[in-house]
């Protein structure tokens, strides 16, 4: 999810900011497959159609995530929990869910089906609907794709995700939570928590801008600041989540550099990537 706050109508806006890049050199593999072989676009036109999406959806949301063609990664296959996610959601008759949460363009939901997922068990959702109408223009699958897709803040606990509470196995949390303070990320794990069957393996997963050393940073978007966890604190978190809530919760994460994040002059020091995947035990 890009933002907390819907963009304003205006000028084009200006790509004189240092999380746009003009060019991609190469396409990331896996989603090149993903693109020629689920979507269906021809090989030589692969790099202009992401490109003319891209355009389309810097004219809307010029945040980071579309800038920097951070939706080219698909992160849910990057977790070492990723075999037994798709194996569950893959099973024949399966009435497994899986939420994304925060889906930018729902890259990772496609990789899924890509990857044999039953469509008709995801739901993916984002605070602008736009996302995820440009996600069928880049995947050509308005008409074909099962899967659900709404609008929805995690903060509003009379919006549509009040309607989904307790019916998910998996969630899986994309680059979202550290776009919110210290105290609201502990209220965005605890609506997780909400939205998660409450069973013994329900499982939250996913990745955030982490830090060396937990501290908070300037958000250059939208003012004030966003909290950027190390691991210690992130396990933290997830302990008073769980005692607010009644639950408990294995947590395991890794930290380490995404490509290019240290070359960021706009990220601040310390920057690196949290992976994570905490397991419900009780």
């Amino acid at each position: 999810m890009a933002s907390t706050v819907a963009p304003q109508p205006g000028p084009s806006p200006s790509k004189d900011v240092q999380w746009f890049l003009p060019e991609i050199t190469e396409v990331n593999p896996a989603f090149r497959v993903v693109m020629e072989d689920y979507s269906k676009i021809p090989p030589e036109e692969v790099k202009s159609h992401i490109l003319n999406i891209r355009e389309k959806a810097w004219q809307t949301f010029p945040y980071p995530c579309i800038g920097q063609f951070s939706f080219l990664t698909l992160s849910v296959a990057s977790h070492a929990c990723y075999p037994r996610v798709l194996s569950t959601l893959s099973t024949p008759g399966s009435k497994a869910t899986l939420l994304d949460l925060g889906c930018c363009l729902a890259q990772d939901i496609r990789k899924l089906v890509s990857d044999g997922a039953l469509a008709d068990n995801l739901h993916a959702c984002d605070l602008e609907y736009g996302f995820i109408e440009l996600g069928y223009e880049l995947f050509a699958d308005r008409d074909v794709l099962k899967s659900h897709f709404f609008a929805a803040d995690i903060f509003d606990e009379r919006g549509r995700l009040s309607e989904t509470e307790g019916i998910f196995d998996f969630i899986h949390v994309g680059s979202f939570l550290h776009l919110f303070t210290q105290e609201d990320q502990i209220r965005a794990c605890k609506r997780i928590v909400k939205l998660m069957k409450p069973y013994e393996g329900s499982t939250v997963f996913g990745r955030q801008m982490g830090n060396l050393k937990a501290t908070a940073v300037p958000n250059f978007l939208q003012g004030g600041t966003m909290w950027q966890h190390d691991p210690r604190s992130f396990e933290h978190m997830w302990q008073v989540v769980g005692e607010e809530t009644g639950t408990r919760w294995d947590v395991r994460t890794e930290l380490d550099s995404a490509e290019g994040m240290n070359q960021r002059h706009w990220s601040s020091e310390g920057c690196r990537r949290l992976k994570f995947e905490v397991t419900r035990l009780s």
